[in-house]
């Protein structure tokens, strides 16, 4: 499947006359995907994982993938963590608006329909990200958003996939004696 532009759109006199002089390539899907996630990069502490390991949460989220999850689980997901204090307000509220069908009052017409998150949020950083460059100011303040709720989901699939505590990086291992 690709996605991208057969052709453009362009303004006529209060009219949208479709633009056949400028044709563009498709762009594979998942290599959009793999290229936004690359500019993302990762973040390990996104997610206090010592805090997590002291609630015990490692059980719960054993399994997690973020490429095959439905936007109820991602809501209930993300409004337990938004409890416990493990992410914002902002970003729980982010994470539970994902999803790829909605209706036209904003609600999922299928909740228990499965997505790609990972690929949800890339795809909508980089549109995002386009909208801002057409001048687009509301777009500055959620990209870092965006890439919040793409590191929240990296750090819980690998948190999840871990087998015991980790050390979180910028912390000093005390040594036994």
């Amino acid at each position: 499947m690709t996605i991208g532009y057969t052709g453009t759109w362009a303004p006529k006199a209060g009219l949208l006359v479709r633009d056949t002089n400028s044709r563009s390539k498709p762009i594979a899907q998942s290599d959009k995907v793999r290229q936004m996630l690359n500019l993302v990069g990762n973040n390990p502490v996104a997610l206090d994982t010592a805090k997590m390991d002291q609630m015990k949460l490692r059980k719960q989220l054993t399994g997690f993938d973020p490429a095959n999850v439905s936007v109820k689980s991602l809501g209930n997901l993300s409004s337990f963590l938004r409890e416990r204090g493990l992410i914002s307000d902002v970003t729980a509220l982010t994470l539970t608006n994902a999803g790829d069908k909605f209706d036209r009052f904003g609600i999922a017409t299928d909740p228990e329909a499965k997505f790609n998150a990972l690929e949800y949020f890339a795809l909508q950083l980089d549109n995002i990200q386009t909208n801002n460059v057409k001048g687009n100011k509301y777009a500055n303040f959620l990209i870092p958003e965006f890439k919040k709720a793409i590191y929240v989901l990296q750090n819980l699939k690998t948190y999840g996939e871990s087998g015991g505590p980790a050390v979180r990086p910028g912390k000093n291992v005390e040594a036994k004696a």
